[in-house]
């Protein structure tokens, strides 16, 4: 069971990873292309697409993974939806239509990008934290992940 928790901590780090990745790229094409961020949006994206995301990961690792996931899942769902809609929805500056022809492939491509890795992320999640602990075997019940000890006799 360790084993499994192990892998699925690293899951969710690697899906952080890859987000953050995307995000500094999609700040890039932002740059780039001349599309202003507004402050409440600054303080979203800081907030709940950056540090939530990796105290959520830190939190998995360190105190509670099925809590961590699900504070995961919730970040990133709140990023998809924010990034989807002024993105790919809404008449605003930031709909990739409306950017600079030159800057358009970047930036359409990260927001892309950006809004897959939320999706897996809140899947991953949601799936880590919901999943139901398996129970310890006891210590009288053979474990069939171990190899007997020879020195004992039944």
């Amino acid at each position: 069971m360790a084993v499994r928790v192990r892998c699925e901590r690293v899951g969710l780090l690697l899906i952080a990873l890859a987000h953050l990745g995307f995000l500094v790229t999609h700040d890039l094409s932002h740059s780039l292309a001349g599309v202003p961020t507004s402050p409440t949006q600054l303080v979203l994206i800081v907030a709940v697409m950056t540090v939530l995301p990796i105290l959520a990961v830190a939190m998995a690792f360190h105190k509670s993974p099925r809590l961590g996931a699900g504070l995961f899942a919730v970040a990133m769902a709140a990023s998809f939806g924010f990034g989807y809609l002024l993105h790919f929805v809404l008449g605003s500056p930031e709909l990739h239509s409306n950017v600079a022809a030159e800057h358009r492939d970047l930036f359409f491509h990260s927001a892309q990008g950006l809004a897959h890795v939320e999706v897996a992320g809140v899947m991953y999640g949601f799936a880590m934290s919901v999943r139901r602990r398996q129970q310890e075997p006891d210590r009288g019940s053979p474990n069939l992940w171990t190899v007997p000890d020879a020195r004992r006799s039944p």
